[in-house]
This record gives structure tokens, C-alpha cells and sequence, in this order.
């Protein structure tokens, strides 16, 4: 407890209290990230944002079960309250949820078997595996009634991403293919 809160006393000490009041009256942020628990990812650090800029939701292999109701109803409460216009998916290299898929020891609980019993591991290596598992998520999220709604509305987009923990490269998945993006090829 004492790293949790020496590390509060840190943030309090360089914390814009102007922008934490300001944020006090509501939230407005622009997309809802869907990643995984790993402590590794940390989405306001890699994509830059400022307090209130990201909902995220984080689970054990950044999973869109939509049957889960903690699933959808981020989904729903991004969608509908806070007016999101972008979901993004944002799958990882060396995915714990992912080499658990391949294999299924690891799944030696009750909650690890419900949450994870019905992923598979699909492809050569467990990067491949990774995007695959971060591709049958998106499509989770197009097939969502609410979201298929708004998109043929044209008012919310979804994005897949891929993130290598290694390099910090960041990979787009657009077309069916995966790409780094121009702006982003000076980063590698």
C-alpha cells in the first residue's frame, strides 16, 4: 500500500487541479479503448491523452464479450452518455489471455475458464495469434445492435491496434491488412 500511495503523493504534488475541477462537472472523451488488464498497456500513455480523453475498458485479453454485462455496458454507457465517436480495440504482443488460449492449463480456475474458455489460439505465433484474437474482438464490437446502429449512421467508427511492447511500435489494422502508418513510421 505504501508504493500506491507514495505514488498519489507524487501525482497530487504535479497535478493541474484546474483541469481535475474542470473535469469535476463531467467527462467528454473522444473514444473508448477496449485492452487488456496487463500492466504493461497503459493507453493514456501511449496515445498521449489527458485526464478525461479516453473511456477505457480493461480486462483479462482486451475481450468484447458482449454477453458480459460489464462489456456491454461500457459499451453502451460510451456509446449513448458520453458520446464517444471511436472505438478502438487495442490488442498486444506477449498476451498472457492469448498463450492461454493455446494452452489451456493455464485456465485453472473458475473465472479464468469462464472468461477465457471459449478463445482460441489461431495462427502461427502468439503475435499472429494475438491479431487474430484482437480482430474477433473488433468484429464483436461491429456486430454490437447499438454500435451497427450509430456506424451506419455514420456517428461512431471502430479501430484495431496493435501494440508491440518491445519496440513501442504501434500497428493499424485497416483494409484487412495490417500496417504502420505513415505518420507513425518515424517512430520505429
Amino acid at each position: 500500500m505504501h508504493r500506491i500511495l507514495d505514488g498519489y503523493a507524487r501525482f497530487f504534488s504535479s497535478a493541474d487541479l484546474g483541469e481535475y475541477r474542470a473535469l469535476a462537472g463531467g467527462q467528454r472523451p473522444h473514444s473508448l479503448v477496449i485492452t487488456c488488464s496487463d500492466s504493461r498497456i497503459v493507453p493514456e500513455e501511449l496515445f498521449d491523452a489527458r485526464p478525461g480523453d479516453l473511456f477505457v475498458l480493461r480486462n483479462v485479453g482486451n475481450l468484447a464479450r458482449l454477453d458480459e454485462p460489464s462489456v456491454a455496458a461500457a459499451l453502451d454507457y460510451a456509446l449513448l452518455h458520453l458520446g464517444v465517436k471511436n472505438v478502438v480495440v487495442l490488442a498486444h504482443t506477449d498476451c498472457g489471455a492469448v498463450k492461454a488460449s493455446k494452452n489451456v492449463d493455464h485456465l485453472d480456475t473458475d473465472g479464468l475458464k469462464r472468461w477465457l474458455g471459449a478463445e482460441f489460439f489461431q495462427g502461427e505465433d502468439s503475435e499472429e495469434a494475438g491479431k487474430a484474437a484482437g480482430l474477433r474482438q473488433l468484429r464483436r464490437v461491429e456486430q454490437y445492435p447499438l454500435f451497427k446502429k450509430m456506424a451506419d449512421e455514420g456517428s461512431v467508427s471502430a479501430s484495431l491496434l496493435f501494440f508491440h511492447i518491445d519496440t513501442c511500435a504501434l500497428e493499424v489494422y485497416e483494409d484487412g491488412a495490417w500496417s504502420v502508418p505513415e505518420r507513425l513510421a518515424l517512430c520505429e
